[in-house]
């Protein structure tokens, strides 16, 4: 929007560039007597003002049109970076939510073998092979992994979120 703006800005100043006839109902009774049509504040004194005003004050209206220029050139540096925060915000939480769904993979694995090595460790504890530090240790190492997993997963919702975010979404 900023950019139509300081694009809408230089139209003007180029417009403000040639002579500009408007029509008002500014007659009065000077229109009626004749010798009173080309005085300043008359019909034809406004409309010859109106005419000439470019020509007088060109140097004024081309650093106008200049100024409006530059001010369009920066918003469309703004709009080129604006652009690009974007893209790379909108990257970034792509990325993050992969690299999260591969963590989250292994989180799962890991959270089965552990699993498995609780149940093997009862097992050999049942039937004497191991004494009840083992199972304790197993139990540990599973609980972290679960511990791992539900970490994992608030990342990765935490990642959609930006994402969300990124693409234009929000909250209020």
């Amino acid at each position: 929007m900023g950019l139509k703006a300081a694009n809408a800005n230089v139209g003007a100043a180029q417009g403000a560039m040639y002579p500009s006839l408007s029509l008002t109902a500014n007659g009065g009774l000077n229109a009626y007597e004749i010798g009173k049509w080309f005085q300043g504040n008359s019909l034809f004194g406004t409309v010859a003002g109106n005419i000439v005003q470019p020509v007088f004050n060109q140097r004024r209206l081309k650093t106008q049109l200049e100024v409006a220029r530059n001010e369009r050139d920066q918003a469309v540096i703004r709009f080129k970076q604006s652009v690009t925060v974007a893209v790379r915000e909108v990257t970034d939480a792509l990325v993050q939510l992969d690299k999260l769904q591969e963590q989250q993979t292994i989180a799962g694995s890991r959270l089965t073998t552990t699993q498995q090595a609780v149940n093997n460790a009862r097992l050999l504890f049942r039937s004497g092979l191991a004494n009840y530090l083992e199972v304790i240790t197993a139990q540990g190492s599973s609980l972290q992994a679960e511990l791992t997993q539900a970490d994992i997963k608030r990342q990765r919702l935490t990642a959609m979120v930006d994402l969300y975010r990124s693409l234009g979404g929000g909250y209020q």
